[in-house]
């Protein structure tokens, strides 16, 4: 696991295959209080993966920021049962087999009230997706609200990355967002997300955001905050 905020915040990489095309996914882990920790968008579960979470802290948390991120909540389910697993809108509906703890929306749960930001990107017909800030990090977390193919080789990645805007620059990609038809919500999360204390940005998909990450998310919304 790579370490991005000493003894608080950390990702891991997985390849990962959709309709054919590598795009990567990305899990962050994040230190609560009493050494709790939050996992955010979890990957596929190993025994590395297994030991490396022990040595940081107790998983007391499982998260998933949109109704996509969801295919290994099975594996981890089964081996932290004392975990609260939340659930984002539309996930419980969709995951009938899987018995979650709570249902995740714009306010913080008591697990990490007062200790992270979170919010919900609104306005999508198909999804909403839960956003999270560390300010002890500086960091927003996010999943597929924007992706940067930038780094990726591979013809069919780069494809997708120049036809949906999020090759050459961090973007929401365009198959999400033609699903956002009611600019209005959509701009009021991304007004409120703004506000937060971060300059980095961890996506699930793509090349991570070191600095700037302000003003790259207000770049990569133009076409809706101008609206």
């Amino acid at each position: 696991m790579i370490e991005w905020c000493k003894d608080r915040l950390w990702y891991q990489d997985m390849p990962l295959t959709m309709s054919g095309i590598p795009v990567g996914t990305r899990m962050t882990v994040i230190k609560l209080d009493n050494e709790q920790l939050l996992i955010h968008s979890p990957i596929e579960l190993t025994t590395q993966i297994q030991l490396e979470l022990t040595k940081l802290g107790k998983v007391s948390a499982i998260v998933s920021p949109n109704m996509n991120h969801h295919l290994f909540l099975s594996e981890w389910w089964l081996a932290y049962p004392n975990a609260y697993f939340y659930a984002p809108p539309g996930l419980q509906q969709k995951r009938t087999d899987l018995a979650f703890d709570d249902a995740l929306g714009s306010h913080c749960p008591p697990q990490w009230r007062n200790q992270l930001f979170q919010t919900l990107l609104r306005g999508s017909d198909r999804m909403e997706e839960v956003i999270f800030c560390d300010p002890i990090s500086e960091t927003l977390i996010v999943g597929d609200t924007l992706a940067w193919f930038h780094q990726s080789r591979h013809p069919l990645t780069l494809l997708l990355g120049v036809l949906n805007g999020c090759y050459y620059q961090p973007s929401m990609p365009l198959y999400w967002r033609i699903t956002f038809h009611n600019k209005t919500r959509l701009r009021q999360s991304l007004q409120e997300i703004l506000t937060w204390p971060f300059d980095r940005i961890i996506l699930a998909h793509g090349k991570n955001i070191p600095t700037n990450g302000k003003q790259v998310l207000h770049r990569a919304f133009q076409w809706a905050l101008k609206a």
